[in-house]
């Protein structure tokens, strides 16, 4: 919620803090990430898996005042910052040719696939009467099995009953060909297309048709 992370950034930096953005996982939501989709700057930054282009990698970046203390042209630097691994060449040209191919097309391109399957799976949980949600940004959503709204870390952690729920429908989905991660989690990728989709949509409405054959 943007009126939720406005807040925090008003009483971090009231409290003379800085403002500090995870996007290692939410850099892929958009061209500018989660900050740029609810138009907020953090004063940092940490980046990592889709910038290395397939590579380990990590990176920081933020406000030129803040990265200042990085900076070396001017002596020692205040916080000297490097590693074994430190701006490997393998990684960074592999990294230059992921940002290249990151375009904003790719991203609609993405956001479309990814509202395709989110409301294609949200149809099969109602068709099948199951208690669930297909919850998501982008290219990336997971499928939970709740009743209740998900609102915040306790409404998502799930009970006994929802594990079992999501084991099946792992292990429906890898039975129909379909490998997702095994609690519900979905990554889609710029080659996937709408034929991609609609086979994941299938292999879906399988598994969730199976769990409630169950009930």
């Amino acid at each position: 919620r943007k009126d939720y992370l406005d807040a925090m950034v008003e009483i971090a930096h009231a409290a003379g803090s800085l403002v500090i953005f995870d996007e290692v996982i939410s850099l892929r939501l958009g061209y500018s990430g989660a900050q740029g989709l609810w138009s907020i700057t953090p004063d940092l930054t940490a980046l990592g898996k889709i910038i290395g282009g397939g590579f380990p990698v990590g990176a920081v970046g933020g406000r030129a005042d803040v990265m200042a203390v990085f900076d070396p042209t001017r002596g020692k630097p205040a916080l000297p910052h490097g590693g074994t691994f430190t701006a490997n060449p393998v990684t960074m040209r592999a990294g230059l040719a992921a940002m290249r191919a990151l375009t904003p097309a790719s991203f609609a391109h993405l956001d479309a696939i990814g509202s395709l399957l989110r409301d294609g799976i949200t149809a099969s949980l109602a068709r099948h009467g199951l208690n669930g949600q297909c919850v998501g940004l982008g290219s990336l959503f997971k499928v939970h099995f709740p009743a209740l709204p998900i609102t915040d870390y306790r409404s998502v952690y799930p009970g006994a009953s929802e594990r079992t729920k999501i084991d099946l429908f792992h292990k429906g989905l890898l039975d129909r060909g379909v490998l997702s991660a095994s609690y519900g989690l979905f990554a889609l990728s710029t080659s996937m297309t709408e034929e991609d989709a609609r086979e994941i949509l299938s292999a879906s409405d399988g598994a969730l048709a199976a769990i409630a054959a169950k009930q």
